[in-house]
């Protein structure tokens, strides 16, 4: 059975700096565990921003359109597309509409773009957080807005606000609303304009974090003080947010289980037709309380108080007891964490059930400390789990025992519960030490290691440099796999056709049609690719793409960036060294670029064990002709010379030189002296047959030959020299192939070959 292909598309760039979006990537993260789970071939476009700060929507998108970067994720090599709003402009809009109108599978995250998609409860979740900050006895709220274009996300909350102020009897003043457009800049300038308006308000709702992290940093220039001076909330609850001081209360939006199930609903309506979804799946939201409105650091979770009604183990048997306080646990867990196997929290809450209680009825804390101490090291060995989840585990033990030691008048079992907690919470700080020491670690070797791939890159002075320290370092910042790619233009199509440069030493180069990425053999079939394709572009000059292993794309946007810039400089360094390789007057190489070539092409050749041949051309009597008809005749006939030698070494990797007066040089690799027979006698031809001289001219030649690099590059240039001297003294106007009885007469009578006493050559 096939295996499924689906594409993400974003509406805006992914990167901006050198980190992704905080809100794309854990919907990515989603998207990509979902499809791996379900053995789904995976591509993300994934835009970048011209430059840092410039906030300029730069998408990656399957249209060629101005302020987009082309990468090939579309309906042409995918079974469905996943889009990520809000879209923001109207030609992304319409090309998504009518995909959707021909009945390509597609599913929108968020927005107003289109059905089907999948759509968290923007109303519900603004409604909480405003009715959350009511009951901190704010009347005066501002709210910094999304995009004013978007019909989505934005509009929803922004008319969430709205029926707020109206619900809440709230100070309706229209300034008491900005758009931070959901970038940090955004949020910070939105801010800027709410204080210098004049309104009056003691707390601002964000329709999204990062606006909040750039309202938050421009009240604290400001000397306000948050939550005293203005509270602060934000939605989407991304990592940024818990980062800061004060840590930021927000509305929890699951985006790791939005992109799951985003994938999930695709792979449904590619199976089952259109019929099997809704128009709108939506996704519940929930409050996050923390410091940035005013709320005292708590340590029981919502899970965990809401679960006020556990049971005295009086009323169960300690079996059941110990399984409803392991659901509990669980149920908690996947609240604050949606990524985490289930089956594996189990496990882990179900020993740390079992560890307590029974520490609790013999007394021996042994048993709870061995518990926690496997379930923190199964914890700080996946690094995608967090030690800190476990906290609302202890909270929700705290509740339990409490309430099932409320009646038992034995204040010794209460004081071990204590016990009990206090190691728990003990333990846990020690975890979190731990992952905070590795973080830092991890950090600083991530550091160095970017930090010498980017010396390379930058000191790289040709491509195979720059191909060379990818290969050697991606691996060690966490990347796989990477392939650089080409546009090549065909018509008025400008990316018509792809040129791919494997990044293995003396690896093919692939040509196909972009449209039709990936090529067939470049991924292994026996199991599913998740890839990452960044657009490569330098300034405005748009280059192409590389194809990344998606496993991690935290360092991808610097190293593209890089890397563009790095190929760019190598071309230049590359043109700068073909002028100073190039014979002026007719074009063609010159003698110091045959030298260098034929010293290389001498090693590879006895590296691989190929065959290797020189031919030397001289235009015979050309000083006559330039006596008769003056030097600027006999240069249009050097030109002309050139161009016949061109036309006669037809293959890609022939080597045409000049390599001095009217002395012509060829380099022919893989060939051997009867190949290079018949390139000979082609350009002799060539010659001999053009009639735009003013009078017949003709050329001899001289071949040498080698096989598996038994003679020094040297010594193969004497002796095509030595069979061109005898092509002289055999009548011009010939070919002759080196034999080991030259070396004995070859300019025995010291005569050069122009004044050997031959007969004429054939004109």
């Amino acid at each position: 059975m096939k295996r499924l292909t689906v594409g993400v598309l974003i509406g805006f760039h992914l990167y901006e700096g050198s980190r992704p979006a905080p809100f794309a990537f854990p919907l990515i993260r989603g998207m990509q565990a979902a499809a791996k789970e379900k053995n789904i071939n995976l591509m993300v476009g994934c835009g970048v921003a011209l430059r840092a700060g410039s906030n300029l929507f730069r998408p990656a998108w399957p249209e060629i359109n101005p302020g987009m970067d082309f990468v090939p994720v579309g309906p042409w090599n995918t079974d469905g597309l996943l889009i990520i709003v809000p879209l923001l402009t109207q030609q992304k809009i319409h090309y998504t509409r009518q995909l959707v109108s021909e009945g390509f599978p597609m599913l929108f995250v968020g927005g107003d773009s289109g059905a089907p998609a999948i759509m968290v409860d923007n109303e519900g979740g603004v409604r909480k957080a405003m009715e959350h900050l009511v009951q901190h006895g704010h009347r005066s709220i501002a709210f910094i807005a999304g995009d004013d274009q978007d019909s989505g996300d934005s509009q929803a909350r922004v008319t969430a606000y709205r029926e707020g102020i109206r619900e809440f009897g709230l100070n309706g003043d229209p300034q008491l609303l900005e758009y931070g457009y959901h970038w940090e800049i955004g949020g910070y300038q939105a801010m800027q304009r709410l204080m210098h308006s004049g309104v009056k308000f003691t707390a601002v709702m964000c329709s999204n974090d990062l606006s909040a992290l750039g309202a938050t940093r421009a009240l604290q220039e400001a000397g306000l003080r948050i939550p005293w001076d203005v509270a602060v909330t934000g939605f989407d609850d991304v990592l940024e947010g818990l980062a800061q001081i004060p840590p930021l209360t927000t509305v929890h939006y699951p985006l790791f289980e939005t992109g799951y199930r985003a994938l999930l609903l695709l792979q449904k309506r590619i199976e089952q037709g259109p019929a099997a979804l809704p128009d709108i799946t939506h996704i519940s939201t929930r409050l996050v309380p923390r410091q940035s409105c005013g709320c005292l650091p708590e340590m029981i979770t919502k899970s965990a108080v809401s679960n006020g009604s556990a049971v005295r183990p009086t009323d169960r048997t300690l079996p059941e007891y110990k399984e409803e306080l392991t659901r509990t646990m669980l149920d908690t867990l996947l609240v604050e964490n949606p990524q985490l196997h289930e089956d594996d929290a189990l496990l882990s809450c179900r020993l740390l059930a079992d560890g307590f209680l029974h520490s609790l009825e013999d007394g021996n804390l042994v048993h709870f400390q061995s518990a926690l101490t496997e379930v923190l090291q199964r914890a700080e060995m996946k690094s995608d789990d967090n030690a800190n989840l476990w906290h609302s585990v202890v909270s929700v033990l705290r509740q339990a025992v409490y309430t099932a030691l409320r009646y038992d008048g034995q204040p010794a079992r209460i004081q071990r519960a204590e016990d009990l907690l206090h190691q728990a919470r003990t333990m846990l700080s020690e975890s979190v030490g731990r992952r905070y020491t590795r973080l830092q670690v991890n950090r600083i070797n991530l550091d160095e290691n970017m930090g010498l791939l980017n010396a390379r890159l930058i000191s790289s002075v040709d491509e195979n440099q720059v191909y060379s320290a990818l290969r050697e370092d991606l691996p060690r910042v966490g990347v796989r796999t990477c392939n650089i790619v080409f546009f090549e233009p065909q018509g008025e199509d400008p990316v018509a056709t792809s040129l791919l440069h494997p990044l293995e030493q003396d690896a093919p180069v692939h040509r196909f049609e972009t449209r039709r990425f990936p090529p067939p053999g470049l991924y292994p079939e026996g199991e599913p690719f998740s890839l990452a394709l960044l657009p490569l572009y330098f300034q405005e000059e748009k280059m192409g793409y590389v194809a990344f292993d998606g496993g991690n794309l935290d360092p991808l946007a610097t190293v593209v960036r890089q890397v563009a810039s790095s190929i760019t400089n190598a071309r230049l360094h590359a043109k700068v060294l073909e002028l100073s390789l190039t014979d002026e007057l007719t074009g063609v190489h010159n003698r110091r670029f045959f030298e260098i070539m034929l010293q290389k092409e001498a090693e590879r050749t006895q590296r691989y064990k190929r065959d290797l041949a020189v031919i030397m051309i001289d235009i015979d009597l050309f000083k006559g002709y330039n006596d008769a008809f003056g030097h600027p005749a006999g240069d249009e006939a050097l030109r002309k010379i050139a161009a016949c030698i061109t036309q006669g070494a037809q293959r890609g990797l022939d080597v045409v030189t000049r390599y001095g007066g009217e002395e012509f040089a060829l380099i022919l690799p893989e060939t051997n002296a009867d190949g290079a027979w018949i390139v000979a006698e082609n350009v002799r031809k060539h010659v001999e047959n053009d009639l735009k001289f003013l009078r017949p001219l003709t050329v001899s030649l001289g071949i040498a030959s080698l096989r598996e690099g038994l003679l020094r590059s040297q010594v193969l240039v004497g002796q095509a020299d030595q069979a061109l001297y005898q092509a002289k003294r055999q009548g011009r106007n010939r070919t002759v192939i080196f034999e080991d009885w030259m070396r004995e007469s070859a300019h025995a009578d010291g005569a050069s070959p122009e004044n050997a006493s031959e007969p004429s050559p054939k004109n």
